[in-house]
């Protein structure tokens, strides 16, 4: 492993629920730098990893860190809450905010958890009203 490297073998574990989703994350990663144009030397650079690195990511095979995520994220051009999710995780931000409210917070998104997106987007023009007038 070279210095510097972020991930973790996964190949001989039985994670079924991570497995999927590293599976899906890395094919996502997959599609997008390809429809990017670019190789994984080019991507593997930009991220600051190895282009090893990267390959293991597509196919599935590591957990890589946080920081690799939105490396990636910013390179690809994609919504890091969205990338981070598919990899089962959530940013800093997030989970502050969660530590801060931890009663509130998590009641909130279930009692939420139904909304369609129409709803959802009204709640969040709501929010952000009320933040205004502060």
């Amino acid at each position: 492993m070279e210095p510097g490297t972020h991930y973790i073998r996964i190949e001989n574990l039985n994670l079924n629920r991570n497995t999927m989703s590293n599976k899906a994350l890395g094919l996502l990663i997959r599609n997008l730098r390809k429809a990017k144009g670019l190789s994984l030397r080019k991507l593997a650079k930009q991220v600051d990893v190895s282009f090893v690195n990267i390959a293991h990511i597509e196919n599935g095979r590591v957990v890589t860190s946080k920081k690799v995520l939105k490396q990636l994220g910013r390179a690809l051009n994609y919504n890091l809450d969205k990338l981070l999710a598919i990899g089962n995780r959530v940013d800093d931000d997030i989970e502050n905010i969660i530590r801060k409210k931890p009663g509130t917070v998590p009641e909130f998104l279930r009692t939420a958890k139904n909304l369609s997106d129409a709803e959802w987007q009204q709640l969040t023009d709501i929010v952000k009203n009320m933040n205004k007038k502060k």
